[in-house]
């Protein structure tokens, strides 16, 4: 069961980083928004994430901690808690496609020795698992550590010992339907062809997060060498005007914590940008 939230979180990583680099205004330096409106009675907040890190580099800040206290609710882009979204991972994971069904043998051969050198097997002893899932499971060896911090994992837990309810912007099968638009054979092939050059972005990425420069992280972890096509559409644009839609409603039920990839933050079709335009004030929280 943990092993499936961890592939959840991952996805949720691989949804955020292929997206195309483009020109972005200056935003300040924070990770943390406050969202507010004249006709709602309580303000909510935005935090964008990093999906995955370290424990060493991994830290929940003082001034998040004091929105989970006082918000009523947590709404992540998928709720982990929830057993049957777990059930529909599973099951989605068990229709997935062999390796060999969608690569050629020639494409196979080039991504072997990745295969082994990051997931301690071959192709062919990975093969019945599918591709998306090794492409997941792949994105945790990019970092130099064995402890590893998933970022909504622990502030699901955070929410469960304070008894706060947890909510999602969006179903898992919704997810994977995304994953199933954007993410074809060949895509994920050439990806893992620069496996290496990515590894090095995200890890400065890490950094920048950390220093809360969300303009930063997301140039690092979104140059143009990782995206195609289909991934701005799907993976960010669509998905964002589907939670902005969502957002108003939600905000006047409850005083919430959305947290999601801090890629969505920013930019023209941008969650900050989407819900200024529908009125909202969004300021950065610093403290």
């Amino acid at each position: 069961m943990k092993h499936l939230k961890s592939i959840l979180v991952i996805i949720a990583f691989v949804l955020q980083t292929n997206n195309s680099q483009a020109q972005e205004k200056k935003l300040a330096n924070s990770i943390l928004w406050k969202v507010e409106h004249k006709d709602i009675e309580k303000p909510s907040y935005l935090l964008g994430t990093l999906h995955i890190m370290c424990e060493d580099d991994f830290i929940i800040k003082d001034k998040v901690k004091t929105i989970l206290n006082t918000t009523d609710a947590l709404v992540l882009e998928i709720n982990m808690s929830d057993p049957e979204e777990l059930k529909v991972m599973q099951e989605s994971m068990a229709k997935s496609k062999k390796i060999s069904e969608e690569l050629s043998k020639e494409q196979i051969q080039k991504i072997d020795p990745l295969f082994k050198k990051t997931l301690g097997v071959s192709v062919e002893q990975f093969d019945d698992y599918g591709l998306s899932v090794a492409y997941s499971l792949m994105f945790a060896k990019m970092l130099p550590c064995s402890n590893l911090k998933y970022m909504e994992m622990e502030l699901q837990k955070f929410a469960q010992k304070n008894n706060t309810p947890i909510k999602a912007l969006e179903k898992v099968q919704e997810q994977m339907d995304v994953v199933s638009k954007a993410l074809t054979p060949d895509f994920i092939y050439e990806q893992m062809l620069i496996f290496d050059a990515y590894k090095t972005d995200f890890n400065k990425a890490i950094q920048a997060y950390n220093q809360e420069d969300i303009i930063a992280t997301k140039a690092l972890i979104m140059k143009k060498e990782y995206t195609n096509e289909n991934t701005e559409k799907y993976m960010v644009n669509a998905r964002n005007k589907n939670w902005v839609d969502k957002i108003p409603k939600m905000m006047q039920e409850n005083s919430n914590l959305f947290a999601f990839g801090t890629a969505h933050l920013s930019g023209e079709n941008g969650v900050i940008n989407l819900l200024k335009q529908k009125g909202f004030t969004v300021t950065a929280v610093y403290q």
